[in-house]
């Protein structure tokens, strides 16, 4: 039975953790292409800049530098945009701590099988 219960724990752990990391960081397309225009606007005379940066554009942070670059905001109010965009601490830890979480009750679940297994009848 402790396999079992350990393998949903984990299952759910790691659904979690990886919802949050990667659906978790999702950029509007109106936030994105505004984004990408910022970025056409500010590297136009250099191609390769501008598709490189164009093309990170679909993370919240880029998002937040070049509205922040837009708008003529200070290196400090820069930092706390881009801060609040990726999540913040919490934010950025709590994806890989569930992920974490997740294996350790995999582990768990192993060593609860082997166990088991070396013990038949089921007597600690």
């Amino acid at each position: 039975m402790k396999p079992i219960l350990f393998l949903c724990i984990a299952a759910i752990l790691l659904a979690a953790g990886s919802y949050l990391h990667f659906a978790g960081s999702m950029v509007p397309a109106a936030d994105q292409q505004r984004c990408e225009g910022i970025v056409a606007d500010i590297y136009g005379d250099s191609e390769e800049a501008a598709t490189s940066l164009a093309g990170q554009c679909d993370q919240p942070g880029m998002v937040a530098m070049m509205d922040a670059r837009a708008n003529n905001l200070g290196a400090e109010e820069a930092a706390e945009a881009i801060s609040s965009a990726n999540g913040g601490l919490i934010g950025t830890f709590l994806p890989y701590a569930l992920i974490g979480a997740g294996i350790g009750a995999l582990g768990g679940a192993f060593a609860a099988f082997r166990q088991r297994r070396g013990n038949p009848e089921g007597r600690a």
